[in-house]
């Protein structure tokens, strides 16, 4: 889509990606699932479509303002049909927007995360509630933008969706919202609170790699569908205001209300980490479009955390690099920027602990698959190796010694190996 193209933008040395002044990352529908679920499973099925819907409106707002202001739209019809063409663009499906200025309806077809639901679960799980907060988020923004209408003005509810086997998924738009557009956190966000780029061990390489992938995946096309597959994956170019978002809100409302449970909950949204990690970096590592840009993966420990840190770089995940790789033993990863401590920073505050869960655990996952996968026998990612991996036989201890949410100048993970 040539106008979302106009937008694209980056802090090259940084290794993050924006469309306009908005965030976005690379993530796969493993990973999305997996983070939607863990807020279903702390808030309960109600409370959490409010949240993420709410944070898909307070995240897309943005985004199309900057659209329909780059591209001239004056008339709610162009707007919405902008709105409406930039949503596949992204991998997230299609959505129709029929919609006026006090609401309306909207209808969506293969949408990513109802969609990526039925097939990943629907042949074992039956969905009694509705997946796609994130469209619904999108529709109220996309109507409040078109028509003018005061920012956070309007919500929208899902009424039928495709992963509860409905034949499309079917959305209200209406008054009564609550997004809050008053704090925003965009690139000159990120701007004032990442730090200057550290070097880490192989730095050439990884910064070889990076750069090939970015240019690989940019140039990924959505299908008929409006979804991205890529690496045996749907990949969405995501907004990572969402993910930030959706994450911390849930975190604070359980120290609030359930402080008992407070750690596993920080503990799933950890595991989102390994998620991507195994489905997202080991499936790029396992494809043939890795084979033609670096060659075949190596069941070499050191080549493997190398080539997962050239992939947080390449699909925007921030300036992550080697500080002290000792193979068997000992993994120190910093980032001098990611995507969620600029989040955590700018709504909340200094934090008076490590609150990067998904920088963490990806470092232990980045160990796991270096040192317990054997590449050399193109192996299956599916359920049963990532529960093998990561619920069973996960050998490695972690410890997050800095973390920019805290005020320290970098991120850095400590993974060692678990003592017997």
């Amino acid at each position: 889509m040539k106008q979302m193209r106009s937008l694209l933008a980056a802090l090259p040395d940084d290794d993050l990606t924006f469309l306009g002044s908005s965030p976005y990352v690379y993530h796969c529908h493993h990973f999305n699932l997996f983070h939607d679920q863990t807020v279903d499973d702390a808030l309960g099925n109600e409370q959490a479509f409010a949240v993420k819907s709410r944070a898909a409106h307070e995240a897309s707002w943005h985004l199309l303002a900057d659209l329909v202001k780059s591209a001239d739209a004056v008339t709610p019809a162009e707007r919405l049909e902008i709105a409406a063409a930039a949503l596949p663009w992204m991998g997230h499906g299609r959505l129709a927007l029929l919609t006026e200025k006090h609401g309306g309806t909207a209808r969506g077809e293969y949408l990513h995360y109802g969609f990526s639901w039925q097939e990943k679960y629907g042949s074992r799980v039956r969905r009694r509630h509705p997946a796609d907060a994130f469209a619904a988020g999108w529709a109220a923004a996309a109507t409040e933008v078109a028509y003018d209408l005061p920012p956070g003005s309007l919500r929208c509810r899902e009424h039928a969706c495709f992963a509860c086997r409905e034949a499309a998924c079917t959305f209200e738009v209406e008054g009564g919202g609550d997004a809050n557009l008053d704090t925003y956190v965009g690139k000159e966000t990120f701007e004032r609170f990442i730090s200057p780029a550290t070097v880490g061990q192989n730095e050439d390489t990884v910064r070889k790699i990076a750069a090939g992938l970015k240019d690989f995946v940019a140039g990924i096309e959505s299908d008929e569908r409006g979804l991205v597959q890529g690496f045996g994956v749907y990949v969405t170019r995501h907004l990572a205001n969402y993910y930030d978002q959706t994450a911390y809100d849930t975190i604070h409302m359980i120290e609030r209300e359930k402080p008992r449970v407070t750690e596993v909950i920080e503990e799933l949204f950890g595991e989102s980490g390994h998620v991507c990690v195994f489905y997202t970096c080991g499936g790029i590592l396992a494809s043939p479009e890795w084979e033609a840009l670096v060659g075949p993966p190596e069941n070499d420990p050191e080549s493997i955390v190398v080539s997962c840190t050239a992939i947080a770089r390449g699909l925007g995940f921030g300036h992550w690099s080697i500080a002290e790789m000792v193979p068997g033993e000992r993994l120190v990863l910093q980032a001098s920027s990611n995507y969620e401590a600029p989040f955590y920073r700018e709504r909340y505050g200094k934090s008076e602990k490590p609150r990067c869960y998904f920088f963490a655990n990806a470092a232990r996952a980045f160990m796991q698959l270096a040192h317990k996968v054997d590449w050399q026998e193109r192996p299956q990612l599916d359920d049963a190796l990532y529960q093998s991996l990561f619920k069973s036989n996960l050998g490695w201890d972690l410890e997050m010694t800095r973390c920019q949410t805290r005020g320290d100048e970098v991120n850095e993970v400590v993974v060692t190996r678990r003592k017997a």
